[in-house]
């Protein structure tokens, strides 16, 4: 989940042409997700999205020209027959860290909105978050993971051939993504969060932990075979998938890393 705050950034500059269009979605986006897992008051809204305007200003100004930059310095690999492996893993460690920074950005929201949350509305995250780990069936996790993964595919380089649907879907065959353990760790975080909800400093800094070390509280195995599910597929698309992608995709591909850099960059600046 807490992956979407990076991947807004991205994908709604992307759809968005005036900088201040893009910010405002985020902070909408942000709050409505919040509303539906929580019920929020009309004062809880009206705080949590002043907040949060402050945090997205500062964000976007430190952290999205860093993101831009790290996007234009993968474009000298794009016309590589085979690309550099030791380079693409640092680009991914980057944007991993990206997103640990990000999400640092909004500790201190988090956790005011935490501890202004009444009982009742506690209850109510529990319980969306548990009809969600139950609604989904296994079947309907695999369907819902080789969707997100071809869609990720195409945010960058256009369209995608049935060949390389064949092989995204015959990577997730043989390294499945970690879904029972994703629901197991959703189970254990928000164990943790309704124990620190007793008391107030437990709370905060439960909270700040979340944002700033997300995988601190997470659960060992599934932080484990996540990090493994990872790196087989960076290392499915420098050693296997690249080697598909055509002339035209690779156009694609260079056209919206200079744009979206481009938005990055512009949004950074909006005042």
């Amino acid at each position: 989940m807490k992956y979407l705050i990076l991947l807004s950034f991205v994908i709604l500059s992307s759809a968005c042409s005036r900088s201040g269009v893009m910010v405002r979605m985020f902070d909408d986006l942000a709050v409505s997700k919040a509303d539906d897992y929580f019920e929020l008051t009309s004062k809880q809204r009206e705080e949590l999205k002043k907040d949060l305007q402050k945090d997205v200003d500062v964000a976007r100004k430190e952290l999205l020209p860093q993101i831009a930059k790290s996007l234009r310095s993968i474009e000298p690999q794009i016309n590589k027959e085979k690309l550099d492996s030791e380079v693409i893993t640092t680009q991914m460690m980057e944007f991993q860290n990206y997103f640990k920074k990000l999400s640092s950005y909004f500790g201190e929201t988090a956790v005011k909105t935490s501890l202004s949350l009444e009982p009742s509305q506690v209850f109510h995250f529990a319980k969306e978050v548990r009809e969600d780990i139950e609604d989904e069936s296994e079947s309907d996790a695999k369907e819902k993971v080789e969707k997100r993964y071809k869609k990720s595919v195409e945010f960058w380089i256009g369209g995608i051939s049935s060949a390389q649907k064949e092989k995204i879907q015959k990577f997730l065959k043989q390294n499945p993504y970690p879904s029972k353990l994703q629901n197991e760790n959703k189970e254990y975080v928000l164990n943790q969060f309704l124990e620190a909800k007793k008391n107030p400093e437990t709370l905060k800094k439960f909270v700040k932990d979340f944002f700033n070390d997300y995988e601190s509280v997470r659960l060992p195995a599934y932080t484990e075979a996540l990090n493994n599910h990872k790196k087989a597929f960076q290392k499915f698309l420098v050693e296997e998938f690249w080697s598909t992608i055509s002339k035209n995709q690779k156009e694609t591909l260079k056209e919206n890393i200079t744009s979206r850099a481009e938005d990055l960059e512009n949004i950074a600046q909006y005042n």
